[in-house]
């Protein structure tokens, strides 16, 4: 037989689903960012509702269950760029004093990208067809290759590089799910004096 639990909390509609067994479904509808979430458990563990489950469950495991995954998240432009100016110091043999020329052209060209690369795809692109020539007429010619090394290195697989930001539905759960467990603990609480209370007056009789 299912059990319905249903309130509202923090402009969320929140739907709770018992089944027998110990199995149970959440469903989180919020207004303000149009999210639609929910989950099954086939197997809560023997002794627990859905209310008692959720109470004892940590936030990670909730976001895990409900949320996107991490890498999923917006690209973080700035850290990505700081991973692939990290790289060519410590992973390559390139160093700019071996041509100030040719690393201001690099500079300029890696700076181009963090300006204009608004999501995965367009960083991934534009350092896929990164142009930056060693010039001809430079000084210290001989460090042309350790140059070519290392721009083919960084432009060969960039999403290696891609650093994320949390998915904003993570983020947003993250926030609502403490309320959530807060919410629960005192209903349950509250449902625990009913209880004793309606134990006490059949004593009484």
């Amino acid at each position: 037989m299912t059990k319905l639990t249903n309130f509202r909390l923090m402009g969320t509609d929140v739907i709770l689903q018992d089944y027998e067994d110990g199995k149970g479904k959440i469903i989180l509808s919020n207004d303000d960012y149009d999210y639609n979430l929910s989950y099954y458990w086939g197997s809560m563990g023997q002794g627990y509702d859905l209310k008692k489950f959720l109470i004892k469950t940590n936030d990670g495991y909730l976001i895990n269950k409900l949320g996107q995954r991490s890498n999923d998240g917006p690209i973080n432009i700035k850290k990505t760029m700081a991973a692939v100016r990290k790289y060519i110091k410590t992973d390559t043999y390139w160093r700019f004093y071996m041509n100030l020329e040719a690393d201001k052209e690099l500079r300029d060209a890696l700076n181009n990208v963090q300006r204009f690369s608004g999501c995965q795809n367009e960083f991934v692109h534009m350092m896929q067809n990164l142009d930056v020539d060693f010039p001809k007429n430079g000084r210290y010619h001989e460090y042309e290759s350790d140059f070519k090394d290392m721009t083919k290195s960084i432009s060969f697989e960039p999403w290696y590089f891609i650093v994320n930001d949390e998915p904003a539905v993570n983020v947003w759960l993250g926030k609502f799910l403490p309320k959530l467990r807060k919410y629960l603990r005192k209903e349950s609480e509250v449902q625990d004096e009913l209880f004793k209370s309606d134990k006490g007056v059949k004593n009484d009789q």
